[in-house]
């Protein structure tokens, strides 16, 4: 695939939507703010926001900057560097490149019917990669040529969350959940060598849907999600070594990726949050959620860790950060739909 496939888009508002951003005058200024916050919004809603929070205040920064919409359902939001950031919008099939101030720096999109970008990962300062989940691709595309290519990664099944280690990219294969679950490599991670084309397919537990990389221990950490249409829907999360082979499993209700903070692991399991030693042999409930909203994400921005509230999905959700020991720092930030990662401008 390359460049003929991309369309930019035009920052034009039409009379006729007016109404499908903040005017102008309803907008609240922030300049220079401390942290980006990207908020999915609702599937098939076309109310995804990017948000700016500073100092006790948090404003929907995109539709203000830009006058017009971020789009349908965004699922991630890369720094690419300290003045770059790269923000997938699945159902529009978009690629929206910002400044720090959320301003618009170019926007490109996916041709045709078929896709649905889902998670990304940098590969270099100029070209990241990405999945697409209804296409069974992974894509790579550099931002400063606008340039797209897909990977010749064979066996992939609605892929979803995506990482990269020691030049290798693991991509996690969903099955989509509960519709093509019975297929050959649904519910399991491709291992794919940037430098040789060689792969390895390894089983799962069944709906993979985050992989992250571990550095220091030269592993991958992998999260399934279950089928909640199962007898049996608790998930867990999986160990990978060096060598592609799974070496330990644990279970519980995981949401999301596991981050690390002062050399633990991080996990939100259900309605708490909970810690592990890396190697996830000792396990620690450190924050519980007491209150009828759901938490959506957790994240870590050097050793703070946030919390993404979604309440009950479908109402403004907000952002809480917590200290090393676990107690609240500041006032919560009240931001749109579905919160989902907090960026550090800092």
């Amino acid at each position: 695939m390359n460049s003929q496939f991309i369309i930019p888009i035009i920052l034009l508002l039409l009379s006729s939507c007016a109404d499908e951003v903040l005017l102008q005058e309803q907008c609240k200024d922030i300049t220079s703010p401390d942290y980006l916050v990207l908020c999915e919004g609702m599937y098939g809603y076309d109310n995804a926001t990017l948000w700016g929070i500073k100092e006790g205040q948090s404003v929907e920064l995109f539709s203000c900057r830009n006058n017009r919409r971020l789009g349908d359902t965004a699922n991630e939001i890369l720094v690419v560097n300290d003045s770059t950031f790269i923000i997938l919008v699945s159902t529009s099939n978009e690629i929206v490149k910002i400044n720090r101030e959320g301003k618009l720096i170019a926007s490109f999109q996916l041709r045709g019917s078929g896709h649905f970008l889902k998670q990304a990962c940098i590969l270099n300062d100029s070209v990241i990669a990405m999945t697409d989940l209804y296409a069974d691709k992974v894509y790579t595309f550099n931002h400063y040529t606008i340039r797209f290519d897909s990977l010749p990664i064979k066996g992939l099944c609605a892929p979803d969350g995506i990482a990269i280690g020691n030049s290798t990219i693991a991509i996690c294969n969903s099955g989509y959940g509960i519709f093509r679950k019975k297929e050959q490599f649904a519910s399991t991670v491709t291992f794919y060598d940037l430098n040789t084309g060689s792969t390895i397919h390894r089983a799962t537990g069944i709906n993979p849907q985050h992989i992250v990389f571990l550095k220091e221990q030269n592993q991958w950490l992998l999260q399934f999600a279950h089928l909640t249409t199962e007898p049996d829907s608790l998930g867990g999360m999986q160990v990978f070594d060096r060598t592609y082979n799974l070496v330990r499993e644990i279970r519980g209700k995981f949401i999301g990726k596991p981050i690390a903070i002062n050399s633990l692991l991080h996990c939100l399991n259900g309605n708490m949050v909970v810690s592990y030693s890396l190697n996830l042999d000792v396990l620690d409930t450190v924050l519980v959620n007491q209150t009828r909203d759901q938490w959506y994400r957790i994240g870590a921005i050097s050793n703070v860790m946030y919390i993404c509230n979604a309440r009950n999905y479908t109402l403004p959700g907000s952002i809480q950060f917590y200290d090393t020991k676990y107690q609240v720092i500041g006032s919560k930030y009240v931001v749109g739909i579905n919160p989902s990662t907090v960026v550090s401008l800092r």
